[in-house]
């Protein structure tokens, strides 16, 4: 079975290495972004399953809208920290599937990553 694919989008290069260092000794297959544009470009050449995204670059350049317009089946977990809750919380309301404050718990990441991905896999 081919393992499946997580797109990580943030600004941080610290943030986007460690995250796809843990998540590819789970298996996962990751690739990283460091804002919107460059994650167009991975979702439009590989097979992005869900997408781990700092809520700083959820709207900018229409990232969310981009998403959510071609790629509806794609799972969107948004990171990010208290003082962006409102980010959050709209980005829930118009159909992100959850979210994680930081700093991040990578056991409560990978749950919910596997979580999201059980219902693609059904």
């Amino acid at each position: 079975m081919k393992p499946q694919s997580v797109l990580i989008v943030d600004q941080q290069e610290v943030v986007r290495d460690s995250l796809q260092l843990v998540l590819s000794e789970e298996g996962f297959c990751c690739y990283t972004a460091c804002n919107a544009s460059k994650a167009q470009k991975v979702l439009t050449t590989k097979g992005i399953d869900l997408i781990i995204v700092d809520s700083q670059l959820l709207d900018r350049n229409g990232l969310f809208s981009f998403l959510q317009a071609r790629y509806p089946t794609v799972k969107i977990i948004v990171m990010s920290s208290y003082v962006e809750i409102e980010v959050t919380q709209k980005a829930l309301i118009d159909g992100a599937h959850d979210f994680l404050i930081k700093p991040l718990d990578f056991k409560e990441l990978i749950d919910k990553i596997n979580y999201h991905l059980s219902a693609v896999r059904s």
